[in-house]
Formats: C-alpha cells, sequence, structure tokens
C-alpha cells in the first residue's frame, strides 16, 4: 500500500504545483496588462488635458467679451431696430443671430478708428490725464508698459533672458524671467528685475530683485523653461547650466578677505 500511494502523492504535489504556477502566471498577466491599460490611459489624459485646457480658456475669454462687449452692444442694435420698425417683437432669427453679428462688427469698427489715434495729439493728452491722476496713473502707467511691449516686432523684440536665481534660500534654484535691469544708488550695482512664474500656471508667478552677479545666465529657451515649469519638471530639458562659472579673478576677488591678501600655506 505504501508503494502504491507514493505516486499519488507525488501526483497530487505535481497537480498543485501546476496550479500554482497556472495562478501565478495568470496574476502576472493580469498586473502586466492593468499596467498597460493605466500608462495607456495616462497618455490619454496628456493628450486630452491640452485641448481641454485651451478650449475653456477660449470660452471663458469668449464669455468676458460677450458678457461686457457684445452683449451691450447687441441690445442697443435690438432696441434701434424696435424703433426703426416700429415694433416691440423682432424675428427671432434677428435676436439671436444678426444683433450679436451686428454688434461683433461694431465693436471692430470702433476699434478700427481708434487706431488712427495711436498717434495722434489727443492720445499724448488722455495719456498725461490718466498719469496725472491719483492711484488710477500708477495702474495706468504699469497697464501701457505691458501691452506696449505686446506690440513690438518680432524681428525688433529683444530674446527673453533666463536666469537662475537662489530662491527661497541658498542651494536651491528657481528659474525666473529678466524683464528690466536698474542699478543701486550706494553700490552702483546691476540690479535684475526678475518675473518668476510658478507652477502649474505661470500667469500666477511673483516680482524679484535680484544681483546680476548672484544670478546664472540658463541655457533653456523661453517654451522650453515654460513647459518645464508647467509640468512640474516632467519636460525639462536633460541639461541645465545650474552651477555659476566664474572667472579666476572673479572667484580670487570673493575669496579676498576685505583689509588683507590671501595667505598660501605651504
Amino acid at each position: 500500500m505504501q508503494i502504491e500511494d507514493n505516486p499519488d502523492r507525488e501526483s497530487r504535489a505535481a497537480d498543485s504545483r501546476a496550479i500554482d504556477g497556472q495562478a501565478k502566471s495568470i496574476s502576472v498577466s493580469v498586473r502586466q496588462i492593468w499596467q498597460r491599460v493605466r500608462n495607456r490611459i495616462f497618455e490619454g489624459l496628456l493628450v486630452v488635458l491640452p485641448i481641454v485646457i485651451t478650449l475653456w480658456v477660449v470660452r471663458w475669454l469668449y464669455t468676458f467679451f460677450e458678457k461686457y462687449v457684445i452683449d451691450p452692444f447687441a441690445i442697443m442694435v435690438l432696441w434701434k431696430a424696435r424703433r426703426v420698425q416700429g415694433e416691440p417683437d423682432l424675428p427671432a432669427w434677428f435676436e439671436y443671430y444678426a444683433a450679436p453679428a451686428i454688434a461683433i462688427l461694431i465693436v471692430l469698427a470702433l476699434l478700427y478708428c481708434c487706431g488712427f489715434l495711436a498717434h495722434s495729439r489727443l492720445r499724448d493728452k488722455i495719456d498725461k490725464l490718466l498719469l496725472r491722476l491719483p492711484l488710477i496713473s500708477v495702474l495706468y502707467d504699469a497697464i501701457r508698459n505691458v501691452v506696449q511691449g505686446l506690440d513690438k516686432p518680432a524681428e525688433k523684440a529683444r530674446p527673453q533672458r533666463l536666469v537662475l536665481i537662489s530662491f527661497p534660500h541658498l542651494g536651491m534654484k528657481l528659474p525666473a524671467f529678466v524683464t528690466s535691469t536698474c542699478r543701486d544708488i550706494k553700490t552702483q550695482k546691476t540690479l535684475l528685475c526678475v518675473y518668476v512664474p510658478t507652477t502649474p500656471v505661470p500667469t500666477s508667478g511673483f516680482f524679484l530683485l535680484v544681483p546680476e552677479d548672484e544670478a546664472t545666465d540658463l541655457n533653456w529657451s523661453t517654451e522650453q523653461a515654460l513647459q518645464a515649469i508647467i509640468s512640474g519638471g516632467l519636460t525639462a530639458p536633460p541639461e541645465v547650466s545650474y552651477f555659476a562659472t566664474m572667472l579666476p579673478a572673479q572667484l580670487a576677488s570673493r575669496l579676498t578677505p576685505a583689509g588683507g591678501d590671501v595667505s598660501t600655506n605651504r
């Protein structure tokens, strides 16, 4: 009986091992399939997300202009059409389609007429008047400078300078856009006016003043920097000019004490 039981035990053990092997292979297959599905879903999200955000921004801009620009002119068009026609009710197609289209044409015509004031004396007088008003002058001057910066031709505009600045403390750096430069009154050192965009919305950044000798020029382009900031570093270029390269004279001036020469031990 013992001789006959041994083959049965071995066969049962073999069957058990086969079943375990099949279960493990099925588990591995299911895990691989789930990883592929998860990766494909994530890739689909990366495809859809920029499109959705772009459409959302366009919709927000259209809603803003429709509410504060198109609708008031459309109401004016409907009011004028009712007076001309002499009836309170107008065709539905005119109210929903023709009136907004006429309002858009009126806005474009007004903007075209305002274009003649760009280099006129009336424009200069309006600027002088608004720049003399308290509180309004600060806001108007800042907005005017931003709009004038957008009006520069692409071939004449200077390339955007990108730098790395130490923030919030030494050992940590973040990219910043140089908007202008100024000079310190006492030391006459050049200071950089930089705009620091934040992740994931670059328009919600902040403004800093940084000494030029403490900033490091960044080797990224404007598009690469914005993509890296928006993606939280996922699309950052593989190479970055993180450490500043100083000339030997600059390095010696930093290492030299204020009241003497550098002493070397041999």
